[in-house]
């Protein structure tokens, strides 16, 4: 007990001296960190060299050779590495190019005017790898720091059976129409198409949360033109948006067809009867990443279904799912978020421009594998890509053709997302519930699950009456209770400008 007493109190020292400490320095520096240090930038490089430090969580000599003489040659800029384990024994070191998981720091530097705004940067320069990254907006534009993003794309496309649709003469479907077409011939043809296993077909397979496994599905009925107000309000799952009715009525419909698993409310994800109709060649079509079935090496799905059926046997990956524009879209949702690296940079830095030029440069695709390449191992590639999430370089994946294929066709989906919703709550990854009042766990998943499957599955008729009935038990689970809380903060922070919850 002693020594953990011990350990908070120093936690909090070393809180109290760094913040202490930029906060002093800031009064002299902060007339330095304005756009001047653009005047000699010509949009890619500097005609003079800057120089920056980066704090890094990792220390390989050669990679950061690379980078150093990389980022100086085409940028003009000069990096200096700040090893992070430096950086917290010593306090005193506050590199131009920060970060923190823990967001209470970062809250703290706010308040204090201990962090630079980065917006008139961004708004001047054409930075376009860092446009596209998460940023937190406060009314009326400012950005105060940057969330790292996975360089993979997030949005589900639609797996289907390309030796089952060259067997029926039938085109890859790009609408849902033309999917729902090639469902029946599945559906009609499982004799032709299974032989023996013709029973065992399942046209279009989802588990028991459809509302992950056939997400391109709910995200086609959303309304694009909704307000920022309404896409926060509603973000933590979106079950209470307009339009994700609609989709629970398509998949009743298709469920009433026989183009769903009879029992799929009781397959969990994850799970062995979630992949095995897949891997033994019983699945028309599913929703999942893109690299879903490719990765784990010579444990692949795709192994899998080559093992059973042969190696003709393949999926196709395609976007299906058009909303009434025509366009695919992905939808956020708040819940299925985990927090990530906020990166900042202090008022103690006089060059901010050359900064975000580093985080642009380093944020590039073609330079990323260029770093892959020129690294004594690629697994220590993502410590300095500050911006982008580390996920594993699988070799069965980025070598596979239809793996590929399947990235591209993912790429095509648009990230649908609003402006202020990014600064109401961080990220928004977090948002904090009285679980003790609306028994959190009860209300996610289980009250969302509940009401999805027993709407999907009702009998033919009856769904406009039966399904109404299950929203507002869903609602009533704890539904309401999120929602106003979230009305609540939205009011504070966008209306009332109040960024304590921040």
């Amino acid at each position: 007990m002693l020594l953990m007493i011990k350990s908070v109190i120093e936690h909090c020292s070393y809180i109290r001296k760094i913040t202490s400490m930029i906060l002093l320095m800031s009064f002299a520096c902060c007339l330095c960190s304005c756009s001047a240090d653009g005047n000699d930038f010509d949009g890619v490089r500097f005609a003079k060299t800057k120089t920056i430090s980066v704090l890094s969580d990792s220390s390989d000599p050669m990679l950061e050779q690379y980078i150093h003489n990389s980022v100086l040659e085409d940028c003009n800029i000069d990096v200096r590495f700040v090893p992070d384990v430096f950086y917290y024994q010593e306090y005193g070191v506050v590199p131009d190019v920060s970060y923190t998981f823990d967001s209470n720091i970062l809250n703290t530097y706010y308040r204090m005017d201990t962090i630079i705004n980065l917006s008139p940067y961004l708004n001047e320069y054409e930075l376009t790898n860092l446009k596209n990254m998460t940023c937190c907006y406060d009314i009326p534009s400012d950005v105060w720091y940057l969330n790292s993003s996975d360089t993979d794309p997030e949005a589900k496309v639609t797996f289907i059976r390309e030796d089952w649709l060259e067997m029926l003469g039938l085109d890859a479907p790009s609408t849902r129409q033309e999917l729902y077409d090639c469902l029946i011939a599945f559906r009609d043809n499982a004799e032709m198409l299974l032989g023996n296993n013709a029973t065992e077909m399942i046209p279009f397979f989802i588990d028991s949360e459809p509302y992950v496994s056939c997400k391109p599905l709910f995200d086609s009925f959303y309304d694009v033109s909704i307000s920022e107000e309404d896409f926060y309000e509603h973000g933590y799952c979106r079950a209470t948006q307009d339009g994700y009715i609609s989709g629970l009525e398509v998949l009743n419909e298709w469920y009433i067809e026989g183009l769903l698993p009879n029992d799929f409310n009781l397959i969990m994800p994850e799970s062995k009867e979630s992949y095995e109709p897949i891997e033994n060649g019983y699945v028309g079509a599913f929703c999942a990443d893109y690299d879903y079935l490719y990765k784990n090496g010579d444990n692949s799905f795709i192994n899998a279904l080559h093992d059973n059926c042969g190696d003709e046997a393949n999926y196709i990956a395609v976007n299906t799912f058009e909303n009434a524009n025509g366009d695919y879209t992905y939808w956020p949702e708040d819940y299925l978020k985990t927090p990530s690296r906020y990166i900042y940079i202090p008022t103690t830095c006089t060059e901010p421009l050359a900064c975000l030029v580093y985080l642009d440069w380093i944020s590039d695709p073609d330079n990323i594998q260029a770093m892959i390449d020129n690294s004594s191992d690629a697994s220590n590639v993502y410590n300095y890509l500050l911006t982008s999430v580390e996920h594993t370089e699988d070799s069965n994946v980025t070598d596979n053709p239809y793996a590929c294929l399947a990235k591209l066709t993912a790429e095509e989906v648009q990230y649908f997302t609003k402006p202020n919703n990014l600064c109401v709550r961080y990220g928004p990854a977090v948002f904090e519930y009285d679980t003790a009042a609306v028994g959190f766990k009860k209300t996610y998943p289980d009250s969302l699950k509940i009401y999805s499957c027993e709407a999907i599955m009702v009998s033919e008729g009856e769904f406009d009456d039966t399904s109404l009935i299950l929203f507002d038990e869903y609602v009533n689970s704890g539904a309401k209770y999120i929602y106003d809380s979230r009305i609540v903060e939205w009011h504070n922070v966008i209306v009332e400008g109040n960024l304590t919850p921040w």
